[in-house]
């Protein structure tokens, strides 16, 4: 059966109606097939931009669309926007239907918060309703205090330069850049400071190079330290501060010997006869040797020959200088 040119074109202008019907109704918000779904409605003062076929989200998750808005009044005071939500969805009475914006292009969407009610809305219900600002008035929100403050801040600035411009005298001002140049020359050197004391770091830098070539004399004497400590730790310390006492003790004794006369060096230091008596000995002692000096044939006598000499006298000037 040939199908003529007509009834083709027909068929197809029917079929494009239709398609052109439902993505219309798809770009509203509306939805051919509505057993799965139900109507909740809204009432706003301000619907900031939202439109049909926006989303509607729970908790994040797109659970239906806004399938209408409608003008209640000639004033345009009150909008009312009609939400399809699943079925399936158990939404409290209590909870708050918001306008929010979905992302910083500006694309609105209505969040449901739930509430804690035990009772859920039905079909053709109404849902209570808010408009939260967008994510611009909330940033501007943000600024427009730090502006107003920035503002005072700048205002009394101003303020305080008038006043020192017209407190400052010549003098003064002159004064002020002789303080900034003594500021200058003290930043001046304060950098040369910096420079030795980026010497002084070179130097270091040199020490520790030093000691690190020579990490194994290091390392012997680190051992040799080690190995003393372990020594006096394991008693010879120990053993070495009692000897100490002991020779103190002993120190002791002798000392307090000397202190009470006993014993030969006791008496030397107390005993002023004993004293006497080793000086007048050393005296004796004195006049022999000098004797021995100036008359040394009294005491040995050698001659084949010759006469007796005669003894001569000790001078009293040696006597009285030894």
């Amino acid at each position: 059966m040939k199908v003529s040119n007509e009834t083709k074109i027909g068929a197809l202008t029917a079929i494009s109606i239709t398609l052109l019907i439902i993505g219309f109704n798809l770009l509203n918000g509306k939805s051919l097939f509505r057993s799965g779904e139900k109507t909740i409605y809204a009432v706003y003062t301000n619907v900031d931009g939202l439109s049909a076929a926006d989303a509607v989200q729970v908790s994040g998750l797109t659970v239906g669309s806004v399938s209408g808005l409608e003008v209640m009044d000639r004033n345009v005071g009150r909008i009312l926007v009609r939400l399809s939500i699943k079925k399936d969805i158990n939404i409290p009475v209590n909870s708050i239907a918001s306008i929010i914006s979905a992302d910083l292009l500006g694309t609105k969407a209505v969040r449901i918060d739930f509430g804690n009610s035990g009772e859920f809305l039905k079909s053709g219900d109404t849902i209570y309703s808010q408009v939260e600002g967008s994510l611009t008035d909330k940033l501007m929100s943000s600024i427009q205090p730090i502006t107003i403050r920035l503002q005072a801040t700048l205002t009394r600035l101003d303020s305080v330069l008038s006043s020192m411009y017209e407190t400052f005298d010549p003098a003064t001002r002159n004064n002020l850049r002789s303080a900034i140049a003594g500021l200058n020359t003290t930043m001046q050197s304060f950098s040369r400071s910096s420079a030795r004391a980026g010497h002084l770091i070179g130097n270091l830098d040199s020490l520790s190079e030093l000691l690190k070539n020579n990490s194994s004399g290091m390392a012997a004497i680190v051992e040799n330290t080690r190995k003393a400590t372990n020594a006096f730790a394991n008693g010879s310390l120990d053993t070495m501060m009692k000897h100490l006492a002991s020779a103190m003790v002993s120190m002791d004794d002798i000392l307090q010997g000397i202190k009470q006369s006993r014993g030969s060096l006791g008496k030397l230091v107390y005993d002023k006869a004993l004293y006497d008596n080793l000086e007048a000995a050393t005296l004796n002692f004195n006049r022999l040797m000098e004797d021995l000096r100036l008359n040394p044939k009294r005491y040995v006598h050698f001659s084949v020959f010759g006469k007796k000499q005669m003894p001569a006298p000790i001078p009293p000037d040696s006597l009285s200088s030894q």
